[in-house]
């Protein structure tokens, strides 16, 4: 006789029924959850008047670029008149240039502790963003179309109470005249090394073009030191700034507003114009490039005043 007890088969009809009753409760339990309605999250209604932050570059910036390349290739192919072109160019290289110089402050700002500056706008190097339309952007501009003087124009707020340091106050403020640093240095290289030693030796329309680089390195050379001059309101004075006593930045920001036109009415000035020619044509003469071009360059740009 085998050692398994004896199965009851009565015992076995219940199990089964048993699990059977428990399969179809599950089953009915499945259904009723598929029959459920779906509930879909819903989306938070955004406040009016706040629009999303937006990322990358600023088409007006792009244009400006675009512009510069098509203005300089015009010049270099005789393209049209040169006037036009060359003023074409120009402009939009030191447009150009001038959101590179915003973009710069704003940038290091940004690594330096301001986590405000990508919500104003200040890294998208949109020239709309960087002052105010008239104060910093227009008189600037008017400045450069009619004197040839290339005052210091945009302006990004930096909320220097979340800068990490003194340090990185007086670099944030440091960074936009290294901008126009390097553009001079790059300007000057390629005019020195590949541009001809005389205009007198180069025929038309590639004169026209190194007059109009040449003159676009002059004006990031004067744009250099103008901003490094320690005066409230310009980088130069917010380099030095942070070092300064708490009586020297508090005249500091009482004049601040009016650095600009300090600089404007300074260099109408016999004497400081003169200085400021000769410490501007002193880096011109070093780099070796022919100072005529730049003469050129600014006789081609200002057309109006052949009229």
């Amino acid at each position: 006789m085998s050692g398994r007890e004896h199965e009851d088969p009565l015992d076995r009809l219940a199990a089964e029924e048993d699990w059977s009753r428990r399969a179809r409760a599950v089953e009915n339990e499945v259904k009723r959850e598929l029959r459920r309605p779906v509930l879909r999250p819903v989306r938070t209604p955004r406040p009016r008047g706040v629009r999303p932050q937006r990322r990358g570059i600023s088409w007006i910036f792009l244009t400006l670029v675009a512009l510069m390349v098509a203005g300089a290739a015009a010049t270099w192919a005789g393209l049209g008149p040169a006037t036009l072109t060359v003023f074409v160019f120009v402009l939009s290289g030191w447009l150009v240039t001038l959101c590179l110089h915003e973009f710069a402050h704003a940038l290091t700002a940004h690594h330096s502790g301001d986590d405000t500056v990508a919500a104003k706008g200040y890294l998208r190097l949109d020239p709309r963003r960087y002052g105010h339309w008239v104060l910093t952007l227009l008189l600037p501009l008017l400045v450069l179309l009619i004197g040839g003087l290339p005052l210091p124009g945009g302006a990004v707020l930096i909320e220097t109470h979340r800068l990490r340091n003194r340090f990185r106050d007086a670099m944030v403020s440091l960074a936009g005249p290294t901008v126009n640093i390097v553009a001079a240095a790059v300007l000057l290289t390629v005019v020195s090394i590949a541009g001809p030693d005389s205009l007198f030796l180069v025929s038309q329309p590639q004169a026209a073009f190194w007059a109009g680089l040449s003159l676009l390195a002059y004006l990031q050379v004067a744009a250099a030191i103008l901003n490094l001059l320690p005066i409230p309101g310009l980088d130069g004075w917010g380099t030095i700034e942070p070092y300064l006593s708490d009586s020297a930045r508090h005249v500091g920001n009482k004049i601040k507003p009016f650095g600009i036109l300090l600089v404007f009415l300074l260099l109408y000035l016999d004497q400081v114009r003169w200085l400021f020619d000769e410490a501007t044509f002193f880096f011109l003469d070093v780099s070796g490039i022919p100072l005529e071009a730049v003469g050129l360059g600014f006789q081609l740009f200002q057309f109006w005043r052949n009229w």
